[in-house]
């Protein structure tokens, strides 16, 4: 038996093909989890992940919105619900980056950024809060990511995004305390398939990691799983690093 045997979880931005959200629904219906598989314009994708997961025994199912509107939020929520028949474990994975030079960030990319990034998984966690108590409690897990410790000089945006996210879980925490807890995960670089096609994939780049290789989507799937399961039990407002080292806060 799976640690995760029954639960019903809902995880974000997991359609695309060799991604961090695409892992980590694997991860957990792995560990005997049904998952609702959210992602935005990706049904081709999205219906592949489902069936991925079915073929290891759990029910899965898509379910599509874009959750930077808080309307959308809201209505991905209830039909994640209805699909699954309850809620155990949220996972706020969906998220976007975009390189751009300072001076040439619009107000509008600005916007976009902390809308998806941030606004998002705290109208996801709203929604989510009377479904998790419905079931006597549950987990949420955030993923943030290592430019919320270190900047970028190209993602300033994004990493203002990731750091409000880690804010915003330890409020949360605080908030939701003793039934539900809410952790994040912050990744370092991780070989997706967005990212190995991007110029940070280089040999030199990674023999400057201290363990000499690339985070693997699945390190955060485990991360994940570890945070959502029995093993997390004593783990709220805390955030794990799965980051080769590049990071040590």
């Amino acid at each position: 038996m799976g640690r995760l045997e029954g639960k019903l979880a809902l995880v974000t931005g997991a359609g695309r093909r060799e991604s961090i959200g695409r892992a980590i629904a694997i991860c957990l219906a792995e560990e005997g989890a049904d998952v609702a598989v959210a992602d935005f314009n990706r049904p081709e994708e999205t219906l592949e992940a489902v069936g991925e997961i079915e073929r290891l025994g759990r029910r899965a199912f898509p379910v599509a919105g874009d959750v930077s509107e808080v309307a959308e939020c809201r209505r991905l929520m209830e039909e994640a619900v209805g699909a699954l028949g309850g809620l155990d474990l949220l996972v706020n994975n969906a998220g976007y980056s975009r390189h751009k030079p300072l001076l040439d960030i619009t107000e509008a990319d600005y916007d976009e950024m902390l809308d998806l990034n941030l606004r998002g998984p705290f109208f996801l966690t709203q929604a989510a809060i009377p479904h998790l108590r419905a079931r006597g409690g549950g987990r949420i897990v955030n993923i943030a990511s290592e430019q919320a410790y270190i900047g970028d000089a190209h993602l300033p945006h994004y990493a203002a995004a990731k750091a409000g996210v880690i804010a915003m879980s330890k409020s949360l925490a605080l908030a939701l305390a003793p039934e539900i807890t809410v952790n994040c995960v912050a990744p370092g670089p991780t070989a997706t398939g967005r990212f190995r096609a991007g110029p940070e994939y280089t040999d030199a780049v990674r023999e400057k990691i201290p363990l000499k290789r690339w985070g693997h989507p699945r390190d955060v799937g485990r991360s994940v799983v570890f945070l959502a399961s029995a093993d997390g039990d004593a783990f709220t407002g805390q955030i794990l690093d799965p980051n080769c080292g590049t990071v040590m806060p």
